[in-house]
């Protein structure tokens, strides 16, 4: 019997003085069959569209025979111009629907919980999703708070061409080593560095004051220099003075 004539079947069968037509059981099948609940035995990525196959029932109950499926494709949140991946796992619980009653034409509809996998979280103010790394992403409206866990050797990559911008009041980074990859790096704001501070191709700077007085540089402490040091043309450690005379002031430094 093909698709098409089981659906017939089944109109006939719903319609009034034609329930003769059918066998009762075949018709109780088909009923049975709208909605089933399954587990998936095993899932196919690379077919086109990817697909899953789910055992549902018990073959060894009468009241609810087993069966499996043929490879069907199951329900995901988007599939238009907006799409997601997020393929179910072997062991996952779905419902099979069925049009028609027709397992042929089943599709698995993902998301329901069971004692294998059970909710990661049971906090109504808290949307989780857990992978099987062990990565979490966890956003708690209660709390405000937006986390994202991930395993060791984890990486985490934005790739955004043109520009990324990053709003809040105070910002933390804490790591081992931090590179900044960039032609110039600007910091409009005042910068303090509490560790050692070295440079390796050279620094020039100015004072930032509007009228120029005061010093450009401060430092408290000693500083030492292995190379010239000069001002205004003049060397500190090789410049000379000229005598002037017995008693008299030497000439400023040349």
């Amino acid at each position: 019997m093909g698709r098409h004539d089981i659906g017939q079947c089944v109109h006939r069968a719903l319609v009034p003085g034609n329930m003769g037509d059918m066998d009762a059981n075949e018709l109780c099948r088909l009923i049975v069959n709208l909605i089933r609940k399954g587990v998936v035995l095993d899932v196919n990525c690379a077919s086109c569209p990817p697909t899953c196959r789910v055992a549902v029932g018990d073959a060894t109950d009468a009241q609810d025979a087993g069966l499996q499926t043929n490879w069907i494709p199951w329900m995901t949140l988007a599939a238009g111009t907006t799409r997601e991946w997020l393929p179910p796992t072997k062991g996952e619980q779905v419902l099979l629907l069925c049009p028609m009653g027709d397992p042929a034409q089943g599709v698995a509809l993902r998301g329901l919980f069971s004692d294998c996998a059970d909710t990661p979280s049971r906090d109504p103010a808290v949307h989780t999703r857990v992978y099987p790394d062990g990565a979490q992403l966890t956003y708690d409206h209660a709390s405000h708070t937006l986390s994202a866990t991930l395993p060791d050797s984890a990486c985490v990559q934005i790739v955004s061409p043109a520009s990324v911008t990053v709003c809040t009041d105070e910002a933390a980074i804490v790591a081992n080593r931090i590179t900044l990859d960039a032609e110039q790096t600007t910091c409009t704001g005042a910068l303090l560095v509490q560790g050692p501070f070295a440079f390796e191709s050279g620094m020039t700077g100015r004072s930032g004051q509007d009228s120029g007085a005061g010093a450009t540089m401060t430092i408290d402490g000693q500083a030492h220099f292995t190379g010239d040091v000069t001002s205004q043309g003049v060397s500190l450690p090789r410049h000379t003075h000229r005598d002037q005379g017995d008693g008299q002031l030497v000439s400023a430094p040349q």
